[in-house]
């Protein structure tokens, strides 16, 4: 299975790595070689004391950089280990990095032009596979590579943070809802889905005046509605209004595009050119952290002096006045910690670095969205993306409309995304049958505090059966299931578990800072998980083979027509298990009584002037794509930072 076009079927915070067809004007011409970014370089960023020092240039760290050098009297430093790569084509271009061909140019990831390119350890409940961990190393982070999902969870999952975790009402759905409208720049579908409604109350729910625009597709190929259509004819309402608490059910999904240009709009473009030529922001491209420096004692405890940062071979430090901001992400954020001495301390003592502070939990509670995938045979004639790759006139009509009038197929990113019930998708005899077989399974398991309160929660929300619990994807290509054949068109639809109850970690095992960690997600390990992916999977296959969607098909490809039973099903899944890039929980955002790490003001427990912001923090799995939530969390953030020290 190629991994250069998965992002493309997932509504993901990560888009795969893929190639464009031969459309000569879009190649880049900076011959790797970009300006830097701000008037700095690696010695002159070390001799300036910055009042805050972030680490990560990416989603969020973009946004606290962008409201905190708004003060001018305020200092504000920003390291990142990726290029600065203005107006680059495979970034901006929508379907320019998802696009899967032959020529050697447009990768995103699996390029470390672009990509950190981790991998998990091998998967024991997945017969060792080793699952690709795309992560964004670039100005922008991962922003710069996702699929540019614009998605928002139901109101409950973001009401847990408060309730479950013990967080406060500032960080409930009401509470985050000015700051997701803060991030957003909206505009209005021009499009329909069979079943959608234009409603009011989907304009009340956005914001029309922030840096990052988000819109609608405005290109469809020629099996989405049919299979809208499709899952309404076997009971699967089309929601008109996704954003407004809940977001069950198929919906147009809106994106991170700029509606004139169609262009990405991500944190690069939006939070930081804007800005660039502040005065009190500098940013330091193409260097990696390798540590932060503490000092331990007198009345402030453990506090963040500086940080290390490598160029070229070289180790500079850099002096901060208030804070340290870590939003180096949920896997990179644990790596600098536990290299700083802030970990378990057996993992630190047996690689030899001195313990600043004890803290087993970091590095612990990483959740994902586990995903499998498959694939239909369409129809000749019926329109897929796949006649980008095997049409070179095709291709270059695309490319012509999309340079001259910002339209055609150019400008597509996946439309329908739909999160489903699971008793939507399963009757009443088999989630009973599942719900035992989970309950015994979790009563013969050890588990942490956060853990029991994480599991407590999630069985009430799947027992309700009003949450998004598998989602559904549609993507009119092939290539990721199976190996595309030239000439022939396909259907690929995945199956997406939102709220597994798997977990696992991230940790170190060298002290090389440019040493990829660790990484465990453990999928399907709980059994439950995969019989939710089972199921969702078989439930795929009858949506596909409903009217009008297949009437356009051509019968299944993979897996083929001969998978039936549950049990050639859990061994097809656990081949083709793959994640939608949307790592978390590492840092998590909990009371100290259930192990969290970080308080409601996103600091570490027991560190003085450290905080957190990135997708680490959120405490369990959100039942969207985690893009918008991350940008909405590091507006409420740099509030925070900013009542803090009264600026």
């Amino acid at each position: 299975m190629s991994l250069t076009t998965l992002a493309r079927l997932l509504a993901v915070a990560v888009s795969l790595s893929a190639t464009l067809p031969a459309c000569a004007n879009l190649q880049p011409q900076y011959n790797g070689s970009y300006p830097a970014p701000t008037n700095t370089d690696a010695s002159s960023f070390s001799k300036t004391k910055f009042d805050f020092v972030v680490v990560g240039g990416g989603t969020a760290g973009l946004v606290l950089a962008y409201r905190l050098s708004a003060n001018p009297k305020v200092s504000v430093g920003v390291i990142e280990a990726g290029q600065y790569r203005p107006d680059d084509p495979f970034i901006g271009t929508p379907t320019a990095g998802n696009l899967l061909g032959n020529a050697d140019i447009g990768t995103l990831l699996g390029n470390p032009t672009y990509d950190w390119m981790f991998q998990s350890v091998p998967q024991t409940a997945l017969n060792g596979l080793v699952i690709d961990y795309p992560r964004g190393k670039v100005v922008g982070g991962s922003s710069a590579i996702n699929s540019m999902i614009w998605q928002r969870a139901s109101d409950v999952d973001y009401d847990n943070w408060n309730t479950v975790f013990g967080n406060g009402a500032g960080w409930s759905a009401k509470g985050m809802q000015s700051y997701f409208k803060r991030v957003e720049s909206w505009t209005e579908p021009e499009l329909l889905f069979p079943g959608q409604k234009r409603v009011p109350a989907l304009a009340t729910e956005h914001g029309t005046n922030g840096p990052i625009s988000v819109s609608y597709d405005t290109f469809l190929f020629d099996v989405e509605a049919p299979s809208v259509a499709a899952a309404n004819a076997i009971g699967i309402p089309t929601n008109s209004n996704p954003d407004g608490g809940n977001e069950t059910y198929i919906a147009l999904t809106a994106r991170s595009v700029d509606p004139k240009t169609a262009v990405r709009s991500y944190a690069g473009n939006a939070y930081y050119q804007p800005v660039i030529g502040r005065p009190n922001l500098k940013l330091l491209s193409q260097a990696v952290v390798s540590k932060i420096n503490f000092s331990k004692g007198g009345k402030s405890g453990i506090v963040a002096t500086g940080v290390n940062y490598i160029v070229d071979g070289k180790t500079y430090t850099v002096s901060v006045g208030k804070e340290v901001i870590l939003a180096a992400g949920s896997l990179k954020t644990p790596q600098i910690l536990e290299l700083s001495g802030v970990g378990n301390k057996t993992i630190l003592s047996n690689l030899g670095i001195p313990v600043v502070l004890d803290f087993p939990q970091i590095g612990e509670n990483l959740q994902d969205h586990p995903v499998t995938l498959l694939d239909f045979k369409v129809k000749p004639g019926v329109l897929t993306l796949d006649r980008l790759n095997y049409n070179k006139t095709y291709a270059n009509e695309q490319e012509a409309l999309y340079n001259n009038s910002a339209s055609g197929a150019l400008t597509y990113t996946e439309a329908v995304i739909g999160p489903l019930p699971l008793q939507a998708t399963v009757n009443s005899s088999t989630f009973n049958s599942m719900y035992k077989n989970l309950t015994t399974t979790l009563a013969k398991r050890k588990q942490t505090p956060i853990q029991k309160a994480q599991y407590a929660a999630l069985e009430s929300m799947v027992k309700g059966g009003e949450v998004g619990w598998f989602e559904l994807t549609v993507v009119p290509s092939g290539g990721v299931a199976s190996t595309a054949v030239n000439g022939s068109n396909y259907l690929t639809s995945v199956a997406i578990e939102l709220h597994p109850f798997g977990r696992g970690y991230v940790h170190i095992n060298s002290t090389d800072p440019n040493a990829q960690p660790v990484i465990d997600p453990k999928f399907l390990e709980i059994p439950w998980d995969a019989e939710v992916l089972v199921h969702g999977s078989q439930w795929i296959r009858k949506w596909m083979h409903t009217e009008p969607i297949a009437g356009l098909l051509d019968g299944d490809n993979v897996p083929g027509s001969n998978v039936q039973t549950d049990a050639q099903w859990d061994a097809y899944i656990r081949t083709a298990v793959r994640t939608t890039n949307h790592p978390l929980g590492t840092t998590a955002m909990a009371s100290r009584a259930l192990g969290g790490v970080v308080d409601p003001n996103l600091k570490i427990y027991g560190l003085a002037n450290v905080r957190v912001v990135d997708a680490g923090i959120i405490p369990m799995t959100i039942g969207v794509a985690i893009q918008s939530t991350v940008y909405a969390m590091a507006e409420k953030a740099a509030d925070l930072v900013k009542k803090s020290y009264g600026i």
